[in-house]
Formats: C-alpha cells, structure tokens, sequence
C-alpha cells in the first residue's frame, strides 16, 4: 500500500490514481549507491549519474539535441499546433538559453520568422495572416527579446505603439484583457499584456487602470487564482495573477498568506513536484507554474519587486551554465536549504529523475512522452528553485553539482540577463500613450 493510501479507508478514483502514480515514480526514486554494478553501468552510460559518483545528472548534451529539433522541420503530426508555432519558438529558445546552447545562427532567422506573425494592427498570431492573440504575442515577445542581444535587431522587430493601440483594444472596462478580439477575459489575457508591457516599456497609468482590481478578483477562498472570477484555482492561471500584481507592484492586495498556503499545498509530499489542482497528480510543468509564483511571492515578502527596483535585485547574479560556470560553488539540495517556502531539493529530485527522458527532453511524469513544452517549464522550475533567493548567489542544487543553469526571471520566465537587456534597451523609448496612440 502506498504512503497516499495508508491516510484513506475510502477508496475513490482520485485515490486510486494517486496511487498509481506513487507507484510509477516509486522505482526512481530508489537509492542508487544500492544498485549492483550492473544496473550502475547502466545508468552511468546513459549520462544519467556521474562517472564518480551516485549524482543524478542532468542530461543537458541530449535535452539540447532534442530542443533543436523543434527549431527545425517538425513532422505532419504537429499540424495540429500550426498556431502555436511562437510557442514552439519560445519553449525551444528559452530551454537551449537557460542550457547556454543559444547558436548565434538562430538569432536572425528567429527575427524574421516572427517578424511575419505580427500583424498591421498589432500584436502577433500563431503564423502568418493569423488573428492578433494574446498567447502568441507573449511566446513572440519572449523569443524575440531572449535573442535580441545577439541580435539588436529583434528589439525593432516588435512595432511598439501598434502593439500599445492593440492591448488597450483588448481592454476592458473590468481592468482584464481579452485575448483576442471578442474572446475571452482572463488573467491569462491579463498577465501577457502586462508582462510585455513591462518589458516593452509601455506600462503607462491608462493601460494599468484597475488591472490589479480584476485580478485580485479571481483569488479564490483556497487562496489561489482561478482564470475568471468564481473559477477554481488552478497553478497556471495562480502564476499569472501573481506575476502580474508583482510587477505592477500590488501584489499585497491579495491574501498574500492564503495564496502561500494554497501553493505549498500544492508540493506533492511524496513526488516531490507539483500539482496544478487540489487532487490532481503531479506534473512537471508546475515545477514553474507553482514553483515561480512561489519565488514571485517570497522575493516580495523581503522586499524584492523584481522589476521596479530592478532585477539584479530579485535574483542574485550567478554565472550561467556551461563551461564558464564554478561548479564548487553550488549548496547541496537539503530539506533546510534556499529561501523559498517549497521543499527546492525535493523539486529537484522530481525533475530530474521523473522528468528526463533518457534520449533527451522533459515531460509531465514517467509515462508521458518528452515534449518542448514540458521541456520547459520542467527547466524553468530548475532554474528557479536553484537560483531565487539563493544566498550569496550560490544556487541550490541537487545531485551532481554541474547540473547548475542559468537563472531565469520568475515574473518573466527568459533570463534574467535577457530581462536587463531589454529593460535597458526600451528604457528611453517612449512611454507616453498620447505619442504611442497617434
């Protein structure tokens, strides 16, 4: 019987799920100095533990063959996600950046590709002569401002005051943004206006008026955020409402407490990763969702905005991954280390021995396939709960101690060099809705 079961006299079909699950993860989590020298082998040829040791690796050569995979020619199976290809852009660039496995090459086609997403109108679809959307505008942004400084030029590719005339058509009186024309108002819609708007410097008094307002609405009696109003909370809709009152500094109009405890709610006590829903399963893609909007909320119990007072306060500079990066200078991942209020080794040990898959790629748990979106946000939960609040800069890590990436800004979800950049870059252009509007 498993630890979930033994609580429970009365068996549901979320019970019996769960225990499913524990029972898949159970053989991962075995101690691997008890394996006999075969099974050692094994898993030492596979890159998964290091040749010296009984470290978990990450397997970070074979998850970079993967992610420029999606960067290439994809097969007829991804028709079905044609409009979604800023994402695919997105979650492929921002996992090779937080590996250091950006090639310059990339950078020029990137530009060009979106460039024929963003429509005359403003903002961007999911491909060429698509519909405006909040979605693909975000994944857009994103991609292109993580490349930018390789190659300025995607800084211009972004047609601000169209852009700027676009989000405050999306607009509401109710202070939410739809995402698209007549669709639907949400804190999704809400968090991509105000995230790029933050980036892009168009955040002016108008296009935040009662922004904050309807998104503290959608707080829900568990603490969490449910996409609308009287929607139950759930850990994507939670991070959305958290990084937006964060960066336009209201987060403190929530239940700050009953918003903490409905995420650490959320850590699974025996996975060790996150759940997106109360009696849900674990899932690696709220490694971030949950695992960042905590960083969000405990940087600003300290006094940390993450964007007003600038981001080189809210995560400490590090060096990113890769060969530059001082590997003996890493914490060990204990119950007791990092400044945030999840477990971060418990996380760590969730992504890496449940989310890699072998050949390359992250995923949801061990019976799911290895996808780009899985990929990362399994790495953005890495990154954020090795980097955020570290002491010293001295990132927590678990297993071996090269398993270190680059940290990622948790309002944003690009590097935290890539927020400084562009935060730079945009900050003398104009920010003055009557010469953004002509």
């Amino acid at each position: 019987m498993s630890a979930f079961a033994s609580k429970f006299t009365v068996e549901t079909e979320t019970t019996k799920l769960q225990q499913d699950t524990e029972a898949e993860v159970s053989p991962f989590f075995i101690k691997l100095d008890g394996l006999n020298d075969s099974q050692l082998k094994h898993l030492r040829d596979v890159g998964l533990v290091n040749e010296t040791g009984y470290d978990v690796r990450l397997l970070r050569e074979k998850h970079v063959k993967y992610l420029l995979t999606g960067l290439g020619n994809l097969s007829a199976g991804y028709s079905s996600l044609d409009a979604s290809r800023p994402w695919i852009a997105y979650w492929c660039l921002h996992s090779l950046d937080l590996l250091d496995a950006v090639d310059d090459d990339f950078c020029p086609r990137v530009v060009s590709t979106l460039k024929s997403f963003q429509n005359e109108t403003g903002g961007f679809g999911g491909g060429p002569m698509q519909l405006s959307h909040g979605a693909p505008t975000y994944a857009s942004c994103l991609a292109l401002l993580l490349v930018a400084p390789k190659c300025p030029a995607a800084y211009e590719c972004i047609d601000r005051p169209a852009l700027y005339k676009w989000f405050l058509a999306m607009k509401t009186p109710t202070g939410g943004f739809r995402m698209h024309d007549d669709g639907e108002v949400d804190v999704r819609g809400t968090y991509t206006v105000i995230a790029i708007a933050a980036l892009c410097n168009l955040l002016t008094p108008e296009l935040c008026e009662n922004v904050a307002e309807f998104t503290v609405s959608c707080q829900t009696y568990e603490g969490g955020f449910g996409g609308e109003p009287g929607n139950e909370a759930h850990g994507g809709y939670a991070f959305c409402a958290v990084a937006a009152l964060q960066i336009l500094g209201k987060l403190d109009m929530c239940d700050v407490e009953a918003l903490k405890g409905w995420i650490a709610r959320r850590q699974m006590s025996f996975e060790g990763g996150f759940q997106g829903r109360a009696n849900k399963l674990v899932d690696g893609c709220y490694s971030f969702w949950q695992g960042g909007a905590m960083a969000v909320v405990n940087a600003a119990e300290i006094g940390l905005s993450g964007f007003d007072s600038g981001v080189e306060e809210f995560i400490p500079e590090v060096d990113s991954s890769g060969d530059g990066v001082d590997v003996s200078k890493v914490a060990e991942a204990t119950p007791s280390a990092g400044g945030l209020t999840f477990d971060q080794g418990l996380l760590q040990r969730y992504v890496l021995l449940c989310g890699q898959h072998v050949e390359g790629g992250l995923r949801d748990k061990p019976s799911k396939m290895r996808d780009y979106y899985h990929t990362c946000y399994n790495l953005s939960g890495l990154s954020v709960s090795q980097h955020v609040l570290s002491e010293d800069g001295v990132p927590v890590v678990y297993g071996d101690s090269a398993n270190v990436i680059a940290p990622t800004h948790a309002c944003f979800n690009i590097r935290v060099d890539r927020v400084k950049a562009a935060q730079t870059y945009f900050k003398d252009k104009i920010c003055d809705h009557t010469e953004l509007i002509k």
